[in-house]
């Protein structure tokens, strides 16, 4: 009876080093790998080497006793691996499949192997892991950071944040690619369902314009991805086709919303609006001259004196009180804004309305 078992060798964040040096230098380094593979196949009796391009090889060795065959298998792997990091720009991973008696089931085997290379990492050999899967959830959700972004219009910023959640998911005990990418999935179905625009009649998610940029070709092509320096670039691309963007008016809206509900926090500043809207802060002020002929410091000096104004209206409130609930941290900053906005002090304002009368 003969047996066989395939080792898959695949070269690590090839697409992303092709991308960034070029596609020239890209395979003339990729011969220099091949040279790596085929010695060391060619060194084992009855091993097989075929190319799977652009940067896969499959090494298939045969033989009647499939212990002996698993720890040639293991020694070869190792022997890659070493010789890539010694001799070539690459590093490598070789993905052991287990013995069978087909070599078409056991080059299948070793695919499913190297699936595993998305949660581990790369640079080592992937023996065969144990067949079955764990019920899982995320160990962390960004669904409210997400919206924010996404809401934004920063595509880069989405796609960063979610490359590290995916890092930071993948890293999870017991976590195999199907849950990983079943969970990727989920997010960037939340992704449409915030970025889409348009609605149905009922309010709900108008679903068959969101698969329009985002079709299903897409997202089962996450199913194909097994490195994730490339899932990265692919997050960055398909984010760039699902999220439109963002207008001038709609991210100083959102500028504004955040202002109205946190000018009460003596902390806010430029850097933490600009932050939670995801946009650069000399872009928020421009925006802010530009479309509202005012300063961001203007605009936040004015929600609070309007609150200020407003309380000492319609309540007894000492001075110092209504500095805390306005956002000013002393009953001094609330006078100096007074005098500089208003042309008086808070107690000369509270008199002449209460003089003045309804």
């Amino acid at each position: 009876m003969t047996y066989a078992v395939a080792a898959l060798v695949d070269l690590d964040d090839f697409m992303a080093a092709e991308q960034a040096r070029g596609r020239p230098w890209a395979r003339r380094q990729l011969g220099y790998a091949d040279q790596v593979v085929r010695a060391a196949a060619n060194g084992r009796p009855g091993a097989m080497c075929r190319p799977q391009p652009p940067e896969e090889w499959l090494v298939l060795l045969t033989g009647d006793d499939p212990d002996a065959l698993m720890s040639d298998a293991a020694e070869l792997a190792e022997e890659v691996r070493a010789r890539m990091v010694r001799e070539t720009v690459w590093t490598a991973t070789v993905s052991l499949g287990a013995p069978s008696l087909a070599s078409g089931a056991a080059e299948q085997d070793a695919r499913r192997v190297n699936d595993y290379k998305l949660v581990l990492g790369g640079d080592r050999v992937i023996p065969p892991p144990p067949h079955g899967t764990a019920a899982l959830t995320p160990p962390v959700r960004i669904e409210q950071e997400l919206a924010r972004t996404v809401r934004a219009g920063d595509r880069n910023g989405a796609a960063g944040l979610l490359a590290r959640w995916v890092d930071r998911c993948a890293s999870e005990r017991d976590v195999d690619p199907r849950t990983l990418r079943n969970w990727l999935i989920g997010e960037l179905l939340f992704v449409a369902d915030v970025a889409n625009r348009a609605r149905l009649a009922d309010g709900s998610t108008d679903w068959v314009d969101a698969c329009a940029r985002l079709p299903i070709e897409d997202i089962l092509m996450v199913g194909d991805i097994h490195e994730r320096s490339y899932l990265h670039i692919w997050l960055r691309e398909t984010l760039g086709r699902l999220m439109p963007p963002p207008s001038r008016r709609d991210v100083l809206a959102l500028a504004e919303a955040y202002m109205a509900e946190h000018y009460t926090d003596p902390a806010l500043r430029l850097a933490t609006v600009a932050g939670a809207v995801s946009a650069s802060p000399f872009y928020i002020s421009h925006l802010f001259a530009g479309e509202r002929r005012t300063t961001f410091l203007r605009h936040l000096t004015g929600l609070r004196l309007r609150h200020a104004r407003r309380l000492l209206s319609t309540s007894v409130l000492p001075i110092d009180v209504i500095a805390a609930h306005t956002g000013y941290p002393s009953t001094k900053a609330l006078r100096a804004a007074f005098r500089r906005h208003v042309g008086c002090s808070p107690t000369e304002y509270r008199r002449n309305r209460f003089q003045s009368g309804p």
